[in-house]
């Protein structure tokens, strides 16, 4: 096996990882809100480390720079997707789970 391989190997079961945590995020947090939460940040993670894993294993620049690109691409659409959700679930009323500390959008959420 040779280091490259290796490399690729390592970056994909990261991002394997990743996913499976998203996963046990989707079943068992409470609400849309901390679902939407855990699994947008740790499926963003997982892609981005299973793309890098797979521009390494091609190792030409050619698909390296697509899976680059794609990888830009869901760097930005992946969390502006989870957020459109979340505020579209806010704004039909959808409640969070009662303890989860929520703040609600419309007094600024300023926190002190």
């Amino acid at each position: 096996m040779t280091p490259g391989t290796l490399v690729a190997l390592l970056l994909v079961a990261g991002g394997v990882g990743f996913v499976a945590v998203a996963l046990v995020g989707l079943v068992r947090l409470p609400d849309c809100y901390s679902r939407a939460h855990a699994t947008s940040k740790a499926e963003t993670l997982g892609a981005l480390l299973a793309l890098a894993g797979a521009a390494v294993a091609f190792g030409d620049p050619a698909p390296a720079l697509k899976l680059g690109l794609l990888a830009l691409f869901l760097l930005v659409t992946g969390p502006a997707a989870a957020h459109a959700v979340v505020r579209s679930a806010h704004q039909q009323g959808v409640p969070a789970a009662a303890g989860t500390g929520t703040v609600d959008a419309d007094d600024g959420g300023g926190g002190s």
